[in-house]
């Protein structure tokens, strides 16, 4: 007569139960975790942008989306080249790489401002977009094989759990530093915009 095994007797369970969910390079599995928590900021932000820039620059509802648009299609076009890229070069190099392009894109935010014209704000978001697609490719994958592979689902659901935190910094900098709260009348903006403090 055959007994079946309790679930929590299988082969193998008491190895994965024991089994540490954080490697011991904790310094490295901290950073790569922040990256978690950066793209969610990121992300949030775009949502914030799309009503500014709608009222900033003047934008139809259209208009207006592109600002999601620039930032998804970056996602789109570099999701299999970052993957073609660590395939060959590895997880290092893909990190590196998306965080020079999230950080290029950032940086081009400020031209994008000083000129006051819609389109420099849009490659920014691209680029910000690329490395961010980088990142999460890079990044997922890296935390699931960073340590025994029989808590790398533990692991990789620690990682994303900040990424939630940083939709919600997201929101708190957009509507404090983005959003002035102030609705300007039609001869303000048109008087700000011959100051050229407003952009049309």
């Amino acid at each position: 007569m055959q007994v079946a095994t309790p679930l929590n007797k299988t082969p193998g369970s008491n190895q994965a139960r024991n089994a540490p969910v954080f490697p011991e390079q904790i310094a490295l599995f901290t950073l790569v975790t922040v990256l978690f928590f950066l793209w969610g900021m990121s992300n949030n932000l775009t949502d914030i942008l799309v009503q500014q820039f709608k009222k900033s620059f003047e934008l139809s509802q259209f208009g207006a989306q592109l600002v999601q648009t620039a930032n998804f299609f970056g996602y789109f076009c570099m999701a299999i080249p970052a993957a073609l890229v660590m395939r060959r070069f590895g997880y290092k190099t893909g990190m590196v790489t998306g965080l020079v392009l999230f950080g290029t894109g950032m940086v081009l935010f400020w031209p994008a401002a000083v000129s006051g014209r819609y389109v420099p704000f849009l490659i920014a978001l691209f680029t910000v977009g690329c490395g961010a697609s980088v990142l999460e490719t890079a990044a997922n994958p890296f935390m699931a094989q960073f340590g025994p592979p029989e808590t790398s689902e533990r692991r990789l659901n620690f990682a994303q759990s900040f990424n939630p935190p940083g939709t919600i910094l997201g929101v708190v900098l957009g509507a404090n530093y983005i959003f002035s709260g102030v609705e300007l009348k039609p001869a303000q903006a048109a008087a700000m915009k011959a100051a050229g403090f407003y952009t049309g």
